[in-house]
């Protein structure tokens, strides 16, 4: 954070006669006294860039906001742009936030399945309706702000190859699949919704804070990992994630770091799973049920066995003060990660599920299933 340095005095004194001058060195030795006594007391400690200065230790408040400015990838070729390759894995799995800071540039991320990916989300948008997306009247006015900043203010500013304005101002343009939007967003929230769900790959969730935790407000999910997003859809954050095992352990601070996130600081982390398809809209990936028979399988499919990984990102909209979760899913065959030289380093994170601080990890993201054929081809 750059510091507004305090602004020094020149003490001006008139040209003295002779019968003062002892009177004058006097003051000015005390002026420069009293001068360097403010300077130090000025340096050692922060300095304020507002009049309205608040306690130390407390957060920012919301309606302070930063600068949104976006950094625009002015040649940008999306079909030259391989996806980002992430390998989020630890030997021993720990349950925690492992948050990093990031820019509001970076909201959306794009590569070379940009054009599959919005085609096959539209398609799951027609054909899945209401299991994809959702409101509730109370996320209404921060449905109509995430449109209004993604298509107005964002894409066409990031990533100005691909998406534009049109002359009179009024509508969005997607110059690679051709779909034009109106630039003010339409009454209907679910239009909304499904207007962003074709026109970006990440999948999108809005919480607002109640006296309660933070509730779902509205979503846009077409690439779930194991869970159905309709049921999150109304619920708070600690309920959204009772069925993760010990998530009780990061809970509370999960809910103050949501309390706290001011407008323009986002923050990225990784999560990952291993999938034995290659399908993006995936409901039963996850063993929420202890009791459940779970039969143990001796062997995959290496050429449709996956790594699984979602980019999530959190940001807060300046207007409504809505949180957005955001996050986009990369898939990875293990052939290739075998092939790269991973393939032990990701079977002892696999194993490492069984271990650390939340060993349900292993059953809740179906490793009883295929965890020994996934971990012996990738050692093999």
């Amino acid at each position: 954070m750059a510091a507004i340095v305090g602004h020094g005095f020149k003490p001006w004194i008139s040209r003295p006669d002779m019968n003062s001058v002892i009177g004058v060195c006097v003051a000015l030795a005390l002026i420069t006294a009293i001068y360097k006594f403010i300077a130090k007391s000025w340096t050692a400690t922060e300095p304020q860039t507002s009049t309205d200065a608040k306690p130390e230790g407390m957060p920012a408040r919301h309606d302070e906001t930063p600068s949104l400015a976006i950094e625009p990838l002015e040649k940008f070729d999306w079909q030259a742009t391989e996806p980002t390759e992430y390998l989020p894995i630890k030997p021993v799995y720990h349950i925690t936030m492992a948050l990093q800071q990031d820019t509001p540039s970076r909201l959306i991320t794009i590569d070379r399945d940009y054009l599959d990916r919005v085609t096959l989300r539209r398609s799951l948008i027609d054909e899945k309706g209401h299991a994809v997306h959702g409101y509730l009247p109370r996320g209404k006015e921060s449905v109509a702000e995430l449109y209004t900043y993604l298509l107005r203010d964002y894409l066409p500013a990031r990533y100005p190859t691909m998406f534009r304005i049109g002359p009179d101002g009024t509508v969005f343009e997607n110059t690679v699949t051709g779909r034009t939007f109106p630039i003010q967003p339409p009454e209907d929230a679910d239009a909304a919704l499904r207007t962003l769900g074709e026109t970006v790959e990440e999948d999108l969730f809005l919480l607002q804070e109640t006296p309660s935790g933070h509730l779902c407000v509205a979503f846009m999910c077409c690439f779930p990992s194991g869970f159905d997003p309709s049921e999150k859809f109304g619920n708070l954050l600690k309920d959204i994630h009772a069925p993760v095992p010990s998530y009780s352990k990061i809970g509370a601070s999960m809910e103050r770091f949501f309390s706290k996130l001011q407008v323009g600081k986002s923050v990225k982390r990784l999560n990952w799973s291993v999938q034995t398809n290659n399908d993006l809209y995936t409901l039963g990936n996850h063993i929420k049920d202890d009791a459940a028979e779970v039969v143990s399988e001796d062997s995959i499919d290496v050429n449709q066995t996956y790594l699984r990984v979602e980019l999530q990102t959190l940001t807060r909209l300046p207007r409504t003060q809505a949180v957005l979760f955001s996050f986009k899913t990369y898939l990875y065959g293990i052939r290739q990660i075998r092939e790269q030289g991973s393939g032990p380093e990701l079977a002892d994170a696999i194993e490492g599920l069984k271990s650390g601080n939340a060993p349900g990890m292993w059953r809740y993201k179906s490793a009883v299933r295929w965890g020994k054929p996934v971990c012996d081809y990738l050692r093999s």
